[in-house]
């Protein structure tokens, strides 16, 4: 199975420093690519968000998953703390 889109709901209306009307989003799920088909995973429900009884949220695509950990030792910087 594999992520095809992340899930995101807008939460929260908000002004930035110049006085415009933003959103906040908060991601609430998953779709997976099975070989069945497309899969639907819910991981919770914003409450505050829904209005009028539904909740509209975003397809977005997945974002490249950067490597937490260097592939060897020469990939370490030489000014770690300890």
């Amino acid at each position: 199975m594999a992520i095809k889109w992340y899930l995101k709901a807008a939460v929260s209306e908000y002004q930035d420093k110049d006085g415009k009307a933003k959103k906040k989003y908060q991601s609430i799920g998953i779709i997976l690519e099975t070989k069945n088909g497309l899969m639907l995973k819910l991981e919770t429900i914003p409450l505050f968000s829904l209005k009028d009884g539904c909740l509209i949220a975003y397809l977005n695509d997945p974002e490249p998953v950067k490597d937490a950990f260097p592939k060897s030792l020469a990939d370490i910087p030489d000014d770690v703390p300890f």
